[in-house]
């Protein structure tokens, strides 16, 4: 399964369908969840970032999920919990180029 998974995201354009004065509003919006950011891990097909693991920052990291899933279709996304209510870590991934996008995404 895992090898079609790349097959399909490799077919994927790394383009995002926003509008440019609806990408300025969600590169703004961005910016601010990963101020939050407590640490960044690099995977080798993307990065592994750490935030708070309060219930608030579950519910600001499925909105930012579904949101982006409409307008870069291109990413992977997973979300880790860390038991007894430790932090939770967003995995965003992607095919090749993908990592440029999110470190981009991370220091605008």
């Amino acid at each position: 399964m895992q090898q079609n998974h790349a097959s399909l995201t490799d077919e994927i354009p790394l383009a995002c369908t926003l509008t440019a004065e609806e990408h300025e509003a969600q590169a703004v919006e961005i910016a601010d969840l990963f101020k939050q950011v407590q640490q960044v891990n690099e995977l080798t097909d993307g990065y592994a970032l750490r935030f708070p693991g309060s219930g608030d920052w579950a519910n600001t990291l499925l909105q930012f999920i579904a949101f982006e899933r409409v307008c870069c279709p291109f990413f992977t996304f997973a979300l880790l919990f860390e038991p007894q209510q430790g932090p939770i870590w967003l995995h965003l991934r992607g095919p090749a180029g993908v990592k440029a996008i999110i470190a981009n995404m991370l220091h605008p």
